[in-house]
């Protein structure tokens, strides 16, 4: 589904109406119920959750994947002024850890290739970054048909038009895993750089860009995704599945931006060494920054095998803060009516 992209202005309106309006499901396909379909997570679950914040309210949602280190999306950090994130809490506007964020990088052409950016914290967390999937654990467990777990602050509605600040799951299902069906898939990096998943009523929304799409291994929870947009054929903004940036696909260029080591997952049993040259197998987690098939056809070099242009990907805000908006709303009709940067047609 086309959306459109707006700047930080519009975010702002997005506060002053109460709404979310642009990062890509709020999962399940960018956007669950609760995440749009989902319920609100537990305590003390899922602590390396991130609400992304530019200083005046959350409106993306990010991973911690080492102790100054944050995955969101390439758009919340394009057109916004990052300023702090806040691990941790149920509520994206209360409680949690608040660290301050001192360098935020979006990926080279993330509106064609990878939409990630990395969120450098001016100190480590006291939480532990999760693991990102690397290439064993995504030959071995993510697949067509996946069970993954979407988590995010956003909107918990199909038309992504609730005040929602809850720190929300759902469960969903890997539907396209090398994302080569079109629908938004970006051509340049499928199959390998993109999945999707959710649909039927889960799915990310508004505010979850960013997010982490969470897979459950033999070896522990990991981090195999990132929430990114909508597909285009869904008939309502959040429900009807969406597309989801595989982070060990921009393993090495996540490391490189951060300056420092990011969380590996890792095998519990990897592949036996050969006796003859005492070299292993290619578990050890490195990458040279392309796609990974993780199964699916294709040599993983991210080259696209279809024509035509990727959905467009669009900003994500989540909800604005409680109380009165109506100081906020000569800002957002400004913001509606000069801050959309395009939109697809």
């Amino acid at each position: 589904m086309s959306r459109t992209r707006f700047s930080r202005v519009l975010s702002l309106a997005c506060a002053a109406a109460g709404i979310a309006a642009a990062g890509p499901m709020a999962a399940g396909s960018p956007g669950s119920a609760p995440v749009v379909g989902g319920h609100p997570a537990p305590v003390g679950k899922w602590q390396d959750v991130a609400a992304v914040t530019d200083g005046v309210f959350p409106f993306c949602t990010g991973t911690l994947i080492g102790p100054r280190v944050v995955l969101t999306a390439g758009h919340c950090v394009d057109g916004s002024e990052v300023t702090a994130v806040n691990l941790g809490a149920v509520d994206s506007r209360t409680g949690g850890e608040e660290i301050a964020v001192v360098q935020a990088t979006a990926h080279p052409d993330w509106e064609n290739t990878y939409d990630v950016s990395v969120l450098v914290l001016a100190e480590p967390s006291v939480f532990t970054p999760r693991p990102v999937a690397t290439d064993c654990i995504v030959r071995e467990a993510l697949h067509d048909d996946s069970a993954v777990t979407l988590v995010g602050f956003g909107a918990t509605t199909v038309e992504g038009d609730d005040f929602n600040t809850t720190l929300m799951e759902g469960e969903a299902h890997i539907i396209d895993v090398g994302c080569t069906g079109g629908d938004g898939c970006a051509p340049a990096v499928s199959p390998g750089g993109e999945f999707v998943a959710g649909g039927a009523g889960v799915d990310s929304c508004f505010g979850d860009s960013g997010g982490p799409v969470y897979l459950d291994t033999p070896d522990g929870i990991v981090l195999a995704g990132v929430v990114s947009r909508g597909l285009d054929s869904a008939t309502t903004p959040c429900g009807g599945g969406g597309i989801y940036v595989r982070p060990d696909a921009v393993l090495d260029w996540i490391e490189a931006t951060a300056g420092q080591p990011i969380t590996r997952a890792t095998c519990a049993a990897t592949e036996p060494e050969d006796p003859t040259d005492g070299a292993g197998g290619d578990d050890s987690g490195t990458d040279d920054g392309s796609a990974d098939d993780g199964g699916s056809t294709g040599d993983g070099s991210g080259t696209g095998a279809t024509d035509g242009a990727p959905g467009d990907i669009t900003g994500g805000c989540a909800a604005a803060p409680g109380g009165d908006h109506s100081a906020w709303s000569a800002l957002a009709f400004l913001g509606l009516v000069a801050a959309i940067e395009r939109r697809r047609s």
